[in-house]
């Protein structure tokens, strides 16, 4: 048995648990190691490989409060940290389904479930030693991102009996995919796949079908791999994909949930969920996507405030749009303890002004639970703030146009930076409000216009009427307000004698929705108009 495995190479230990490294440690001198350091965390490994190229890297999956390990791969990965000829190695103590799959597809170096042995670990490293030696060309060139490259050295690699042609030729096809070379990458796959079906075969196989539009035949690849392993999620994705470009929503939903419950930690799967949930209306299925997206990228490479926004947008989402009193309920707690939570995470709302968008989210929330006036009096509050806050400008929007100040929100849209758009949840939630705006807005326009017109014939009563059918339906739309405001005022001017007690009342709370309010200044001149004229009215009252 070979005792210098290690010699000569800079290993790094990163696990939170000081009894586990001491232990390791001693196995590892044992195999000839001199070089050994320690991180207990995933952000302390990151700092010490910027510094230092480390040969081996033995990661905890969880690491406890921070990165976890399969973040960490995905960081060191990233910012080019890892160098080639570098060994990872996942080591964690659970071995569930979710753990397992979700590590595996981010293809570490080996995986090693706790507890180990000493001859195992060596002959991985050994092995995995073996093949980066010999594949050192392929493996650089992958670093590099060379796509060209690569299939080259492939090619070469293959013209030789080399142990390691499966390897190569998974390697070639996939980057023939990536050139969208697809004709060379199928021959290869038709010759691997009459020798042997492989799953990786079956899978890139499926891929490239798929991209042909050959819809069918990639479902049915697709089967064939789920069939050999049921834990194939990758199969799962393309079968999903599959079935949504041939409109068929609710086996893609099935597919796609399947693979999310076999490896949940996948971006793009978590994104798919998403948007085959919101075809289908499926308000807890986009909730629960959402939130995962939040939590894969948390203390990740990939953590941006984006995905916290979208989190908290689409519950806030799911609550307007649910008919279940109870559930909407269970929404907004879910939005409240969401908001709190982050305010503990200075390193997550330091990118923003989180104060405000918490603000907008709060008013969001009690214009759902009915307080129409409180909602607009925190908007009031923070409208100045707003032309500044390009990343919470949305959540403004969709504030306004909730209440009815569909003028106000128009506005504040053609603020918008086109760059905020491309967020694709963002501009899908903005494409689901409009089309419900654009329906009530109609229906208000309607009823608003019938009331100037009953106004204009001197109708005072049914221009009345027709102004608050048409709040109703946008409670807090300051111009309409204004109008019911305009009519029930010269309906009480008519009443020369015996003027209604109740229509003057009616008529003080329609200014709560303009006083003290942030008006353009046409609106501000008209509101001042009025507001004299009602003060003379209050008078009489008073006589």
């Amino acid at each position: 048995m070979d005792n210098k495995t290690l010699e000569n190479q800079r290993v790094l230990i990163v696990d939170d648990q000081r009894a586990f490294q001491l232990m390791f440690k001693g196995i590892l001198y044992s195999m000839g190691a001199t070089n050994v350091a320690f991180a207990p965390t995933g952000e302390q490994a990151l700092a010490k490989c910027a510094n230092i190229n480390y040969d081996i890297l033995f990661v905890d999956y969880h690491l406890g409060i921070g990165k976890n390990g399969k973040q960490l791969l995905e960081d060191l990965r990233e910012k080019k940290l890892l160098a080639p000829h570098s060994i990872f190695m996942l080591v964690t103590g659970e071995n569930t389904v979710p753990m397992v799959m979700s590590a595996v597809e981010l293809e570490p170096d080996d995986y090693l479930v706790k507890p180990f042995s000493q001859s195992v670990l060596r002959s991985r490293i050994q092995r995995i030693q073996r093949k980066k030696t010999q594949l050192s060309a392929i493996y650089q060139a992958l670093y590099d991102d060379e796509a060209q490259h690569v299939v080259e050295l492939c090619q070469q690699e293959l013209s030789t009996e080399s142990r390691y042609q499966q390897f190569c030729r998974r390697v070639l096809v996939e980057n023939l995919l990536a050139l969208k070379r697809y004709a060379e990458a199928e021959q290869i796959l038709q010759s691997s796949l009459s020798q042997r079906r492989n799953g990786w075969a079956l899978l890139l196989q499926a891929r490239l079908c798929f991209e042909l539009q050959r819809f069918d035949e990639s479902l049915l690849l697709c089967q064939e791999a789920i069939e050999d392993n049921r834990y194939f999620a990758e199969a799962f994705d393309i079968q999903a994909q599959n079935y949504l470009a041939l409109g068929n929503l609710d086996a893609a939903f099935s597919s796609i949930l399947a693979a999310a419950e076999i490896a949940p930690y996948s971006m793009n799967r978590q994104y798919l969920v998403l948007e085959i949930a919101r075809q289908l209306d499926n308000l807890p299925q986009q909730v629960q996507a959402s939130k995962q997206l939040y939590e894969i990228t948390r203390r990740s490479i990939k953590q941006d405030i984006m995905h916290l926004l979208n989190y908290i947008r689409t519950v806030i989402d799911a609550a307007v749009r649910t008919t279940d009193p109870a559930q909407r309920n269970r929404y907004l707690q879910e939005v409240s303890l969401a908001l709190q939570r982050v305010k503990r995470d200075e390193g997550m709302t330091r990118e923003i002004n989180f104060e405000l968008f918490e603000a907008l989210c709060q008013a969001r929330l009690e214009s759902l639970s009915g307080a129409q006036y409180q909602a607009k009096k925190t908007f009031a509050a923070v409208a100045d703030q707003l032309p500044e806050q390009h990343q919470i400008l949305p959540d403004a929007i969709f504030l306004l146009n909730q209440i009815g100040e569909f003028e106000q929100a128009n506005t504040l849209t053609k603020l918008l930076p086109a760059e905020l758009m491309k967020n694709p949840l963002l501009k899908t939630l903005f494409s689901e409000q409009q089309q419900f705006v654009d329906e009530k807005q109609q229906q208000f326009g309607e009823l608003n216009k019938a009331g100037i017109n009953s106004y204009k014939e001197g109708n005072f009563s049914a221009a009345i009427k027709h102004f608050e059918a048409a709040l109703d339906l946008a409670p807090m739309n300051t111009g309409c307000a204004l109008n019911l405001i305009q009519a029930s005022i010269q309906q009480l001017n008519k009443q020369q004698k015996n003027k209604s007690r109740e229509l003057f009342e009616r008529c003080k709370k329609t200014f709560r929705i303009v006083d003290n309010m942030p008006l353009p200044e046409h609106h501000r001149i008209r509101y001042k108009e009025l507001l004299q004229q009602f003060d003379k009215l209050r008078d009489e009252f008073r006589r």
